[in-house]
């Protein structure tokens, strides 16, 4: 089967399995789970959600209400036929680097392995675009998980012996082996290929007086040849906290997090490296709980804007930058409906900017609904992805234009547009 058109038919005739339904309630949970986290330490990057944002994230026809699909032809893909995931567990992560090389974590727990840490994860890989799937490495207990180059990985691991203090490990053959990086000296930029992480400063207990629960970090460049973690000589003046990457993409990282003036949502922009940052507060944005403001989620696309979304409990928000006019709020994002699920997003090929959310007041309401943005920074409309599960979540996108996203029941789907969805490994 290689026809675009072919792939799309036979996923409408094999939606999930009921058998899933158990864990999917517990995904829901996880969700909240990671929602409330985000309250209370200013947005971390949880699990699924960061690694949406790794290898990086409009006005509508039609009357209100009105589904609008997307109208972007899909091109070919070199995904070619779906190869089969190894192992039965539950597809609890997904990520990709470009066309070529994706990888999916299943859970190892099952009904014949109760009880069981359900962040021991198995990793299989794919390095011919999801026509055949391997076995990576032994099962690992991560806190988080991310992609950050074709054979390259980082990976918080977890040892139940000291709980909450997870273990960065790294990766440089696509998951097959897992090494400590080694500590390298000061740098004042991260060169090409070189991505950014956020780590808890050595020696140093103090937390933020702005989110008392989040522990601020340092940023660090990380060399994959050397697998050498250097610290950038300068970051930007805000509190970043529960980041594993810092977001890159179009020659740009962007690091949200919080002013450490007003606890405000903020973002920090560098385009040369982290050499220098140009900070901006939302302070037009919701209003911040009891527990203190959310660090925005940023997603960028195939071109130079970025968009921040701030979603709390009660209200929610989105900011579109662009290099002509910096950040500005986009309108109509009051009217969507509230969730306790976090609000998610992603930009199509043709610059359209994507909103989705789970469809139930707790975020397990049956799947994801979608609106869309074009040409501008208001007029969200609803819409529907053509062939992509309506459990799917997160969306991401590699640097050559990969968009993917993890499906629990068959593992990951991808897409050339972001409109038009296909299945890249089956079950």
């Amino acid at each position: 089967m290689t026809g675009i058109r072919e792939m799309f038919e036979d996923a409408a005739e094999q939606p999930p399995p009921t058998r899933l339904l158990a864990d999917e309630v517990y995904g829901a949970g996880r969700r909240r789970w990671r929602r409330r986290r985000a309250v209370l330490a200013g947005g971390g990057a949880a699990v699924a959600t960061s690694l949406a944002l790794v290898i990086a994230a409009l006005v509508l026809p039609g009357g209100a209400g009105t589904p609008v699909a997307g109208d972007p032809s899909p091109g070919t893909t070199a995904a070619g036929d779906r190869g089969v995931l190894p192992g039965d567990g539950i597809v609890q992560w997904v990520g990709a680097a470009d066309v070529r090389h994706s990888y999916a974590a299943l859970s190892t727990c099952s009904p014949e392995r109760q009880p069981c840490r359900k962040t021991v994860w198995q990793l299989v890989g794919s390095d011919d675009g999801g026509r055949n799937w391997t076995v990576r490495g032994a099962p690992v207990d991560v806190a988080a998980l991310a992609v950050v180059g074709p054979d390259v990985l980082i990976a918080e691991t977890l040892n139940p012996a000291t709980p909450g203090a997870p273990t960065l490990m790294s990766s440089r053959d696509g998951g097959r082996s897992w090494q400590a990086p080694q500590a390298g000296p000061e740098v004042s930029t991260a060169p090409p290929g070189h991505p950014v992480l956020c780590r808890p400063v050595p020696g140093t207990d103090s937390q933020s007086s702005v989110a008392p629960a989040l522990r601020s970090c340092g940023l660090y460049a990380f060399d994959p040849a050397s697998n050498r973690l250097s610290p950038l000589a300068n970051r930007p003046s805000l509190v970043l906290g529960n980041l594993l990457v810092v977001p890159g993409a179009s020659g740009r990282l962007w690091a949200p997090g919080l002013d450490q003036a007003t606890g405000r949502p903020a973002v920090a922009i560098s385009g040369d490296g982290g050499r220098t940052w140009s900070s901006h507060v939302f302070t037009d944005g919701p209003a911040c709980g009891t527990d203190g403001c959310v660090a925005p989620k940023i997603t960028t696309g195939p071109g130079t804007d970025g968009y921040a979304v701030i979603s709390t409990f009660s209200e929610q928000a989105v900011h579109r930058y662009t290099a002509a006019t910096g950040w500005r709020r986009a309108t109509g994002v009051d009217a969507l409906p509230l969730a306790d699920s976090d609000l998610g997003s992603f930009v199509t090929a043709d610059g359209s900017h994507v909103l989705y959310q789970g469809s139930g007041r707790d975020g397990s309401g049956g799947g994801y609904r979608f609106w869309a943005a074009r040409g501008g920074v208001s007029g969200y409309r609803p819409v529907e992805l053509d062939g992509l599960p309506s459990l799917a979540d997160p969306v991401g996108r590699t640097v050559d234009g990969l968009y993917y996203a993890r499906d629990p029941a068959t593992g990951i789907h991808g897409s050339t547009d972001g409109w038009h969805w296909f299945p890249l490994s089956r079950r």
